[in-house]
């Protein structure tokens, strides 16, 4: 058994790293959004992103698609959490699956194209409808006042109109990089839904999220080790100090961890398996606490220095923040893990 990334898989990792470094540098971003223009991507990177197939890849190819798996999405998706690139991806390659196999495929066909749709994060467990209309309040990620949402339920997946909202109000997030608003939802129908047996969006999406804060991980190991080696205090690194090294060494089992069951999830979801709910979330429950570890033990290696506005440290602990609450409040979806039962 060949558990090494296939050339193709190759391929995808080196050209998104490439495109993001280029395209969507965190330098670039932070030009943006400390000049107050958000989304902190510019259109020019998202069009570009679309055009390289990153909201299709995905899909089936008998569905507009290239016909990749989650195991290959999950690559791309480490990509950009290690980046930090801005901008709803989740949310946009989630929804051109809803409108595609909610029978919407020009829909699916302009959202895989680079139309951005923004992310629903409910106020409760009852803002969202049974048909995933959005029926209280809750949080808009990312949302264009004439775009589309996506709602997530365990059970539904649905593209609701922000113009259907009431009371759509900007507020500041954690992350600056991102736009947030509060909305209100009156049970307006969706534009397209799928149910969950038809295609389990949700499951996906805990995949993806798993897949941005693995990034995250990889990316606060790195920095931290390499600081850890170069700063010298007293003639030596400060690696060699336990305090210092033993944190490195767990970023790197933690890194490790996030990477293999996000993998892991990712071909559960595929194939069907029994247990592919447990290693979804399981995927996402892994890296979310591996990326608060990771991040937090990067800025407490770096010092001084991780903690000022200058170094991208804090960034990476608000992404982390989240997408740890992406799909709701992590109590609820921990809950619903442990009451699964377990693998076999």
């Amino acid at each position: 058994m060949d558990l090494l990334p296939t050339p193709e898989q190759v391929e995808i990792i080196d050209s998104s790293a490439t495109f993001l470094a280029d395209q969507i540098s965190i330098a670039r971003t932070r030009e943006l959004f400390e000049s107050g223009e958000l989304p902190a991507v510019g259109a020019a990177a998202w069009s570009a992103a679309a055009e390289l197939g990153w909201f299709a890849l995905g899909l089936p190819e008998d569905r507009n698609g290239i016909g990749c798996g989650l195991a290959d999405e999950v690559l791309l998706f480490r990509e950009i959490g290690r980046r930090l690139a801005p901008g709803p991806f989740l949310s946009t390659v989630l929804a051109a699956r809803v409108a595609s196999f909610g029978g919407h495929q020009g829909l699916s066909d302009e959202i895989a194209g680079g139309r951005r749709v923004g992310l629903v994060i409910p106020g409760s467990l009852d803002a969202i409808g049974p048909d995933g209309s959005i029926v209280g309040e809750v949080q808009l990620v990312d949302a264009d006042p004439d775009g589309l949402v996506l709602t997530v339920t365990p059970t539904i997946a649905a593209l609701v109109a922000v113009s259907s909202l009431s009371d759509v109000t900007e507020v500041p997030c954690v992350d600056p990089t991102t736009r947030l608003h509060r909305a209100v939802g009156t049970g307006v129908g969706p534009v397209s839904s799928v149910a969950s047996e038809v295609d389990p969006v949700e499951l996906r999406g805990h995949v993806l999220a798993a897949a941005l804060l693995t990034g995250i991980v990889e990316w606060s190991r790195d920095t931290g080790s390499e600081h850890a080696i170069n700063r010298v205090q007293f003639d030596k690194p400060i690696g060699v100090n336990q305090a210092i090294k033993h944190p490195c060494a767990d970023m790197a089992v933690q890194a490790q961890l996030a990477y293999s069951q996000s993998l892991f999830g990712a071909l559960s979801v595929d194939e069907g398996r029994a247990d592919a709910e447990f290693q979804a979330l399981t995927a996402h429950a892994t890296a979310a606490a591996a990326a608060e570890f990771a991040t937090g033990a990067t800025l407490q290696i770096m010092g001084g220095m991780g903690f000022t506005h200058e170094h991208d440290v804090h960034l990476y602990v608000k992404r982390m923040e989240l997408l740890s609450h992406t799909f709701g409040m992590p109590g609820l979806w921990l809950d619903r893990l442990l009451e699964l039962p377990e693998p076999v």
